[in-house]
């Protein structure tokens, strides 16, 4: 079932351990803006870590049994997708105090910056961001999470999936975390699918900067006034288009 944790991905025995990950953060200088607020045994296989104030822990670490591995519906940034059969995966989630409020701007921002850094850090084979279910090379994750946190356009490619109807539309896996619901935009005959895919991008960006949506709204965009009308019932935003 999909969390609102992100997971790492190893090879075979370079799981790292807590000693690890201590070691790391000592030597990091603070390029990794993180300390250890909490270590239980190192057999335990999990360390508590405090970053801008917010505690997450950090799962998986050898010798402990790795996390288990989600099948993920899209993957971004290879050239070829590892087979993830192969590999042993840590999570990092919101600490037990602040995994209420897993949904705020603060703790998703931090905990993205904070799996960035790790992923750089460490020999990682791919990062999955759980509530989307999206596997991406740890390069091109930690590329997009930086333009974000600088104030770039918000990672729809990766933060969440976009899903591609039969009819055109597209819906996405993942938004819920951000703004509460999913969304599905209409599709249309009269553009590509890649243009289709850009608007939807604009339109998470947009749903992302503005939050929770709870009355129908009107806006513009490249392609025409689009009309978004919110099902509180379902958790869901439908997009449509003004004609």
């Amino acid at each position: 079932m999909p969390g609102n944790g992100v997971s790492l991905y190893f090879s075979p025995g370079q799981r790292p351990s807590a000693e690890t990950i201590a070691a790391l953060l000592e030597q990091s200088s603070g390029a990794i803006m993180a300390r250890i607020s909490h270590r239980p045994p190192d057999r335990d296989g999990w360390l508590e870590l405090l970053a801008s104030g917010l505690t997450f822990d950090l799962l998986g670490l050898a010798p402990a049994l790795p996390s288990l591995s989600p099948i993920s519906v899209q993957t971004h940034g290879f050239d070829q997708a590892p087979r993830m059969e192969g590999l042993e995966g840590i999570d990092l989630l919101p600490g037990g105090h602040i995994a209420g409020g897993a949904g705020l701007a603060p703790i998703i921002r931090t905990q993205a910056g904070l799996a960035a850094s790790l992923a750089l850090k460490l020999p990682v084979a791919a990062v999955g961001w759980q509530s989307a279910r999206t596997l991406m090379e740890p390069r091109y994750f930690a590329q997009i999470v930086v333009n974000w946190l600088a104030g770039g356009t918000f990672p729809a490619l990766g933060l969440t999936a976009l899903l591609r109807g039969q009819d055109g539309s597209i819906a996405t896996r993942g938004l819920a975390r951000f703004v509460g619901s999913e969304m599905q935009l209409e599709g249309s005959v009269e553009e590509t699918p890649a243009d289709t895919l850009k608007l939807a991008i604009r339109v998470v960006d947009y749903l992302v900067r503005q939050g929770p949506l709870t009355e129908t709204r009107e806006i513009e965009s490249p392609r025409g006034r689009l009309l978004l009308e919110a099902s509180q019932a379902r958790r869901q935003l439908w997009v449509w288009r003004q004609r």
